[in-house]
């Protein structure tokens, strides 16, 4: 199968990749050093609008929709995320990409580091997630805020439930993206809207094979340039995340971004783009070696 090829600076068309079970929609573009974007499941590939035309001028970038999102079709059998990535890294003919990833889309990167830990060159943990989830012990505050999100998300999924569209949206948007306004707001409803049996059912995440063994406990293993941000109106139970993923690999950076919520390139792309240039600079650094 041909490589699609782009020209820099202008907007490609969406293109399809075929996997088991479906199609997989994604753009490249640029040229340069590698760099690829993973949204959340709250969103889907337009989250990156902004970045993929920023960084396509210095980078060859790709950005995808997960299965279910966006131009993706919906998982019909069981299939694997870091599969998924890695067939579409292979096939545009990206080489040791750095890897940006917001929510569960940060521990999308972060399986796909561990499973090839050769291959990836930096990581971006925007609001991250990690399979598998975070094991106990659990400090109070820490239990409080996993026991808070636990209530407001069932308060989400009750709503959906009973057909109420309008407050599952609100509620959704209050847990997570409470400091959305603007464009940024009006985006991120178009992507619940237009995903919503992904976002309040997780259609397609029900058949994702699960990560073993879970990725936490190997996250000591990265030895490669991380940052991880953590906004500080996201839904409170991010915060002990970003921490103990932060802790747990090797001189990752942490960076508590004030004014951001769940997506926060929509909420404070000021500080996201300062957070992916610093980590993209010290890559540079890194793969030029000693002078």
């Amino acid at each position: 199968m041909p490589r699609p090829t782009a020209n820099p600076g202008s907007r490609p068309s969406p293109q399809k990749l075929p996997v088991a079970g479906g199609e997989i929609a994604y753009e490249v573009a640029g040229r340069g050093p590698s760099l690829v974007f993973v949204h959340s499941v709250i969103a889907d590939r337009r989250m990156w609008d902004r970045e993929f035309e920023r960084y396509s001028e210095t980078h060859r970038v790709l950005r995808y929709d997960l299965r279910g999102f966006g131009g993706s079709t919906p998982a019909t059998t069981p299939f694997s995320y870091v599969d998924d990535l890695s067939s579409l890294i292979a096939h545009t003919g990206l080489s040791d990409p750095v890897l940006v990833g917001s929510s569960a889309g940060g521990g999308i990167a972060i399986d796909f580091t561990l499973e090839h830990p050769q291959s990836v060159r930096g990581l971006l943990l925007s609001a991250s997630g990690i399979s598998g989830g975070i094991p106990p012990p659990f400090a109070p505050d820490e239990q409080a805020a996993l026991d808070l999100d636990d209530t407001q998300s069932r308060a989400v999924v009750e709503a959906w439930s009973k057909g109420d569209r309008a407050g599952a949206f609100e509620q959704l948007r209050g847990l997570w993206c409470s400091a959305l306004r603007g464009e940024a707001l009006e985006r991120f409803r178009s992507m619940v809207e237009q995903n919503a049996v992904e976002v309040f059912e997780s259609r397609s995440d029900q058949k994702a094979t699960p990560v073993r063994p879970a990725a936490f406990g190997r996250l000591p293993s990265i030895r490669i340039p991380t940052t991880v941000l953590a906004g500080d109106r996201d839904n409170p139970s991010m915060e002990y995340f970003a921490r103990r993923i932060a802790r747990s690999i090797p001189d990752a950076r942490l960076v508590r971004v004030s004014g951001a919520d769940h997506l926060i390139n929509l909420s404070r792309p000021d500080a996201f783009d300062a957070a992916l240039d610093s980590l993209l600079s010290t890559v540079r650094e890194r793969s030029a070696g000693p002078s």
